[in-house]
């Protein structure tokens, strides 16, 4: 019935078993996961193996648990929770990441040149002034850096950029730590280039500019990819 097919961690390889099995219509929505016993000796891996899988497809909303009687199929067997998908059991591929950033948070910053107002300008201003602060605070730095960004977000009136943009930044904090450590290490004084970055899309934001804006974006984008010695592909 179910068959490990690729070469990632145990956890990973039992939840894809499971969900091939989902996609495949063996197991319907509202039927009961096989046992934990059962699955362990179908996959040839420990009960801990499966308990950890279930627990995150529980989590991902595709198990729904029923006291007493096991692990059902959700009515919404796709999951309710967005992962980024990874390879061999490492962490996702940051240039992947950034190039997704790229398309996403150019037209971000695009919209935000035209629906800011007052508020989204005044935090924004207010993110870059923390920047300046704590340059040479790396992980104070980062998270205004976040901050500075979700204010961007938040200028869309987007609600569904917004929550987006809360997942990526727990995916991005190590990267944006790590790309402030790298710029501030070619600086005297701290991360001058960044903050130079962020300043010019903030101003082209203020000024209405959606095209300065989406610009200022990419470049910004390319940069801080840079600063993680990763290089973008070239878009048209």
């Amino acid at each position: 019935m179910f068959e490990l097919q690729r070469p990632d961690s145990l956890v990973v390889r039992v939840v894809s078993a499971i969900r091939a099995e989902i996609d495949s219509g063996q197991l319907a929505p509202e039927s009961r996961l096989p046992t934990e016993q059962q699955l362990a000796e179908q996959l040839n891996v420990s009960r801990s193996v499966i308990r950890e899988a279930i627990a995150q497809l529980k989590a991902d909303g595709v198990l729904i648990a029923r006291r007493g009687l096991g692990s059902f199929i959700s009515q919404t067997p796709a999951g309710t929770v967005f992962r980024f998908p990874k390879k061999d059991g490492r962490r996702p591929d940051l240039t992947q990441m950034f190039e997704m950033r790229l398309w996403i948070e150019t037209q971000a910053a695009s919209i935000a040149a035209q629906r800011r107002d007052e508020a989204d300008l005044q935090r924004m201003k207010e993110a870059l002034q923390e920047m300046h602060d704590k340059r040479t605070d790396f992980e104070a730095a980062a998270l205004a850096d976040v901050e500075f960004h979700r204010a961007i977000a938040e200028a869309t009136k987007n609600d569904y950029f917004v929550a987006f943009h809360d997942f990526l930044r727990s995916q991005l904090a190590a990267a944006r730590k790590t790309a402030w450590e790298n710029s501030a290490s070619r600086f005297v004084g701290g991360s001058a280039d960044a903050a130079q970055e962020h300043e010019t899309l903030y101003q082209a934001i203020v000024a209405g500019d959606r095209h300065a804006a989406a610009a200022c974006a990419d470049a910004h984008l390319r940069a801080s990819a840079k600063r993680l010695q990763l290089e973008l592909p070239a878009t048209d």
